[in-house]
């Protein structure tokens, strides 16, 4: 398993965030505008939560806190923050995709 520790969440790579979608209880959420959905598809069953909307915080907040979150955007810059945010929020187990969409090789939706 290749990780980093971070103060708040854990750095994963592709391979390791396919593996944890496969946990009951994990939810893959995407942090991307909708132009980027439509552009560059998105990971099945993600939930969609745009970092830039003003109600970011409070769509998050109504998120389970015992869930795991699989969090990603387009290169791991978005996520990493919103991770942060979630973390300061009370969620406990967040892993961030290393590289973002950009390094993922699974398949996507559109």
């Amino acid at each position: 398993m290749n990780t980093t520790l971070t103060n708040s969440f854990e750095l994963i790579n592709a391979a390791d965030f396919q593996e944890k979608m496969k946990h009951p209880g994990c939810v893959v959420l995407d942090v991307r505008t909708p132009d980027e959905w439509h552009q560059y598809g998105y990971i099945f069953d993600a939930r969609k939560v745009n970092i830039y909307d003003p109600a970011f915080t409070s769509e998050i907040n109504k998120f389970d806190k015992n869930h795991s979150y699989l969090v990603y955007c387009l290169k791991g810059i978005r996520s990493e923050e919103a991770c942060k945010i979630m973390a300061n929020l009370g969620f406990a187990k967040l892993y961030n995709l290393d590289g973002g969409l950009e390094k993922w090789d699974g398949p996507l939706s559109k």
